[in-house]
């Protein structure tokens, strides 16, 4: 069983919350910290349905239980299970390519109320000024996370533009599923692995890795939900299925 809490990895590639802004406590509540059994913080992540969870591939190597945390509900945490982790088929641990996954989750939503659809129609066109969210680390020399959510504004850059700042190798091949975005001072950092960028109010990215936290002029990379739209439905319908069919069995 997994459980789901906002997650870390230990690479110089990982994300955190660096010059950001505190975020209010119940307005996001759908992103989530996702943690190992002993409650550790792992990575972030973001609720797409009761049933859905999305966090980065990279965040769910481990053979760990996981649990999410919904730790922006001031006092409320409601329970919340990971019962299984379908990375993206075509994720490469070596290049970070479709670093995404769907957590089919047991959450008590009792508490919870939500209309809106956050997956976005399409990738197409996508500009402007992002709000990145993470628990993760706000200095990039220190691991200690923040109590609070934190949150960066970011724009969208294009490819070229990110392989002309961090080369060939670093930056993301046409297709690998990605997009980059740069903030002024702000960036995600260690811990904000598998936390949502949200663009005018719809899901378009999940953080995957960066050349270090904060840096001026230096762009994160992220995995592009549009770009994934028809696994993550693909995924989601089977996920949703499955479900039916073990209510029925129940």
């Amino acid at each position: 069983m997994i459980s789901l809490t906002i997650s870390t990895s230990n690479t110089s590639r990982v994300k955190r919350i660096v010059g950001g802004v505190d975020v209010d406590c119940g307005s996001q509540i759908r992103v989530v910290s996702l943690r190992d059994n002993s409650s550790r913080h792992l990575c972030g992540a973001v609720l797409v349905t009761k049933e859905v969870a999305l966090t980065a591939a990279h965040c769910v190597q481990t053979p760990y239980q996981y649990v999410l945390q919904l730790s922006n509900l001031c006092d409320i945490t409601p329970p919340a299970s990971v019962l299984e982790v379908i990375k993206h088929p075509d994720y490469d641990k070596y290049t970070r390519a479709h670093d995404i996954a769907v957590l089919r989750i047991n959450l008590d939503t009792h508490n919870i109320t939500w209309t809106d659809d956050i997956l976005p129609d399409t990738s197409f066109g996508l500009s402007g000024e992002c709000i990145a969210y993470g628990y993760g680390s706000t200095d990039s020399n220190t691991k200690i996370l923040p109590n609070r959510l934190k949150a960066a504004r970011l724009k969208i850059i294009s490819l070229d533009d990110c392989t002309d700042i961090l080369g060939f190798y670093l930056a993301p091949r046409f297709d690998y599923g990605m997009l980059c975005a740069l903030g002024d001072g702000e960036d995600t950092c260690q811990g904000d692995s598998g936390g949502p960028l949200m663009c005018s109010g719809k899901l378009q990215g999940i953080s995957s890795y960066g050349l270090s936290c904060g840096i001026l002029l230096v762009p994160g990379v992220y995995t592009s939900i549009g770009m994934h739209l028809p696994w993550i439905y693909h995924t989601m319908e089977f996920i949703t299925r499955d479900t039916t069919k073990l209510n029925r069995t129940l």
